[in-house]
């Protein structure tokens, strides 16, 4: 079952540190509904997810770039803190397993793009795709990553190219770089 994560914001009005001066006066109901009409459709799921500042920044990250929601997916919950408030404005969602929230946006008409680098499934490097307006992105845990089952029920496999020894790159920072990606071609071009 998929389910919206509650965020309470009756009580958080007081809290705009982390908001660029535009909205320093406004309710956190009213940031909401303004953000909504400008969001875009990209849509980020996070696979078993183990480090909660991974969730906080990618989240964090989702609110940058406006994308219209972030599913974690697993029985890992997170403290909500991680996101440094910008949760409060945020679609964010939590599934059991990640092949609902693949079944849920494929019904929408959604292209989903495992992001990984994992050679024998010929991963094609993000900065050479033409991404669909409507495109889900599914991120794994870092060392073991994306399950096979998981990969095989994505339309593709995207991967981020590096020039330095590391072989992977942080779940969060990764799923920045996607984010920017898909913003550059959308709202840029």
């Amino acid at each position: 079952m998929i389910e919206q994560y509650s965020w309470g914001i009756d009580h958080i009005n007081s809290r705009k540190a982390n908001v660029i001066e535009f909205y320093k006066d406004w309710q956190t109901k009213d940031i909401r509904a303004d953000l909504q009409e400008g969001r875009s459709e990209a849509i980020m799921i996070f696979e078993n997810i183990d480090y909660n500042i991974n969730i906080g920044c990618a989240i964090r990250s989702n609110n940058a770039f406006l994308g219209k929601a972030v599913y974690i997916c697993g029985r890992r919950r997170y403290d909500k803190r991680s996101t440094a408030g910008t949760g409060h404005y945020e679609n964010v969602y939590h599934a059991d397993t990640t092949k609902e929230v693949i079944e849920h946006v494929r019904s929408l008409g959604y292209t989903v793009y495992a992001i990984d680098n994992i050679m024998e499934f010929s991963p094609i490097n993000l900065m050479n795709v033409a991404l669909p307006k409507r495109s889900a992105f599914v991120f794994g845990e870092e060392g073991p990553g994306l399950s096979r089952n998981t990969i095989n029920l994505c339309d593709n496999m995207l991967y981020i190219g590096m020039y330095g020894s590391v072989r992977s790159l942080n779940v969060a920072v990764a799923a920045g770089i996607v984010q920017y990606e898909y913003t550059r071609q959308w709202r840029y071009n």
